[in-house]
C-alpha cells in the first residue's frame, strides 16, 4: 500500500512479475503455445523440452532472447514441421521479465537449464536485428544443430 501511495506501484509489480515466469509464460505465451507448451500443430511450434535443449548453448541462449526482443517472421521448420507464422516482438518487457519467462519455457516437458539472465538479454537487445536477421540466425543455429 505504501507503494501505491508513494508512486512505486508500477515498479514493484514489475520486480515481482520477473521473479514469476511461470505467470508471464500464462499471460504472454500459453495464448499461442498452450499452457504446457505443446503448442499446435501447423499452427504454433511446440516450446516444451524443445527451450532447454536451446537453451543449452550460449548460442541457443542469444538466439531465443532475439526471438522475443525482435519477433520471429515467416516459414520455419520444427521438427519436420513446417509453420508459417508471426511471433511478436515483446521488447517492451523488461531484460528480467524476457529472461524469467525464458527459463520458465526451458523448464516445460522436463527441460532443465540454467536459464537466461537479465545481463543475457540485454547483450541481445543491445544489438537490434530486423526479421530477416533473426530467421539468418536460426537458419545457421539449425545447421549446426544448436536448434534441434
Amino acid at each position: 500500500m505504501l507503494a501505491g501511495l508513494l508512486g512505486m506501484g508500477p515498479l514493484v509489480a514489475s520486480a515481482a512479475m520477473a521473479a514469476d515466469g511461470a505467470a508471464l509464460y500464462a499471460g504472454k505465451c500459453a495464448m499461442c503455445h498452450g499452457p504446457a507448451g505443446a503448442g499446435r500443430p501447423g499452427t504454433f511450434p511446440a516450446l516444451a523440452g524443445r527451450v532447454g535443449a536451446i537453451a543449452s548453448s550460449p548460442e541457443g541462449k542469444a538466439y531465443l532472447a532475439a526471438v522475443l526482443v525482435n519477433g520471429l517472421h515467416g516459414p520455419i521448420l520444427v521438427e519436420g514441421q513446417s509453420y508459417k507464422g508471426f511471433m511478436p516482438s515483446f521488447k517492451a518487457l523488461s531484460d528480467d521479465d524476457i529472461a524469467a519467462v525464458l527459463s520458465y519455457a526451458a523448464t516445460l516437458g522436463g527441460g532443465s537449464s540454467s536459464g537466461i539472465s537479465a545481463q543475457e538479454v540485454a547483450s541481445v537487445r543491445s544489438v537490434p536485428m530486423d526479421a530477416a536477421a533473426v530467421q539468418a540466425k536460426r537458419t545457421a543455429l539449425q545447421a549446426s544443430h544448436v536448434i534441434p
